[in-house]
C-alpha cells in the first residue's frame, strides 16, 4: 500500500439505496475483508421536507433518505466486525444533550474494543434542530463547551462543570471508554461552501484531534491548513499531532489516477483518505468496492 496514508469507505449512498439492512451489513464486512481501515457513518436523527424549505434544500439527506441511528448502528456493526475503525461523519453535537452523547460514545468504544472515532460538527439545519429541541443560534461556542465537558467525562473519576451551558456537580461515567479520550475530528464546511471561515479554522487548531475537511489539495486549501495551524501553534499544539482525514471519489477514474490522487492528498498532509465510491444502487456500490480494492492493492511508493 503507499506508505503514510491510510484508506477508508464509508456509507453515504446507502440512505439512498432503501431500507434493507443486509446490502450495508455486506458492504461493511467486505471494507473490513478488504483491508480498509476505516469505516464512516452518517448522522442525521430527522429528514426534512426539503421542498418546503427554500435555501435549506441545500441538503442530501431529506424524508426521503434512510439514515440509522449512529450510536445503535455502530453498536451492531461492532459485534460483527473485529478490526475496522468507525468514524462518524459527522455527529451534529449541539443538537444533543452532550452527557448522553458521551455516555453512548463511550459505551460504543468499549463495544467496538476502542475503535471509535467521534467525528463532530456544529451543524447547519435549523429545521433539523428545532426537532430536537435545541438552539441554533449560538451553537458554535456551545460545540466548544461540549468538547471539554466530553473529555473530562471520558478521563476524569468525578466530574464538575460550571460553564455557560454545562452546570453539575459529581458526576462519572462508569464505565469509561477503552480510549481515554475519544479521539474528536472536526467536520467542517459544505459543498456550496468548503473553505471554512477563519473562525471554524481556528477552533480545529485549538481543539481537534483531527478534522474532516472538505475542500482540496490547492492553494485555497493549503492557505485554510495554514490558518489552522498557526491557531494551534499560538494555542501551545504542535500542529501536525492534528490528523486530517479528506475524500476522494474515484468515480470515472482508472487505477493510476486513483494512485496520483491519492500521492497527492498524501503529499499535502493527508494521513487517511476516504474513498467515495460510484454505483446506483448496493449492489454496484458493492461491485465498485471490489474494483477499489483490487486498484490499490499492491501500490508502492
Amino acid at each position: 500500500m503507499i506508505s503514510g496514508v491510510k484508506f477508508g469507505t464509508n456509507l453515504y449512498r446507502f440512505p439512498s439505496f432503501g431500507p434493507e439492512l443486509e446490502p450495508m451489513v455486506e458492504f461493511v464486512k467486505l471494507s473490513e475483508q478488504l483491508g480498509f481501515d476505516r469505516l464512516r457513518l452518517l448522522d442525521h436523527v430527522v429528514g426534512i421536507v426539503a421542498e418546503r424549505h427554500g435555501g435549506i434544500a441545500e441538503t442530501p439527506y431529506t424524508d426521503k433518505s434512510t439514515i440509522r441511528e449512529v450510536f445503535t448502528l455502530m453498536a451492531y456493526l461492532s459485534a460483527i466486525t473485529t478490526r475496522i475503525h468507525f468514524v462518524t461523519g459527522v455527529l451534529g453535537l449541539p443538537q444533543r444533550q452532550t452527557v448522553l452523547a458521551a455516555k453512548q460514545a463511550a459505551e460504543v468504544d468499549i463495544l467496538s474494543g476502542g475503535r471509535l472515532t467521534l467525528g463532530v460538527a456544529v451543524g447547519y439545519n435549523p429545521l433539523e434542530f428545532d426537532a430536537m429541541g435545541a438552539s441554533f443560534p449560538d451553537r458554535g461556542k456551545r460545540f466548544e463547551e461540549q468538547i471539554d465537558v466530553m473529555r473530562r467525562l471520558w478521563t476524569e473519576p468525578d466530574v464538575s462543570y460550571d460553564g455557560q451551558w454545562h452546570k453539575f456537580a459529581d458526576v462519572s461515567l462508569s464505565p469509561r471508554p477503552v480510549q481515554r479520550p475519544i479521539p474528536l475530528f472536526f467536520g467542517l464546511g459544505r459543498k456550496i461552501a468548503p473553505i471554512p471561515p477563519d473562525v471554524v479554522l481556528k477552533r480545529v487548531g485549538r481543539l481537534a484531534d483531527g478534522w474532516l475537511p472538505i475542500f482540496k489539495p490547492g492553494p485555497e486549501g493549503k492557505a485554510a491548513v495554514a490558518t489552522m495551524e498557526q491557531a494551534a501553534v499560538e494555542a501551545g499544539r504542535d500542529p501536525k499531532a492534528i490528523v486530517m482525514e479528506m475524500t476522494l471519489d474515484v468515480s470515472g477514474m482508472d487505477r493510476d489516477a486513483v494512485l496520483d490522487h491519492v500521492r497527492t492528498m498524501r503529499d499535502f498532509g493527508v494521513h487517511h483518505v476516504n474513498f467515495s465510491l460510484p454505483g446506483a444502487s448496493a449492489a454496484e456500490h458493492i461491485d465498485a468496492l471490489k474494483r477499489l480494492a483490487d486498484m490499490l492493492a499492491g501500490a508502492r511508493d
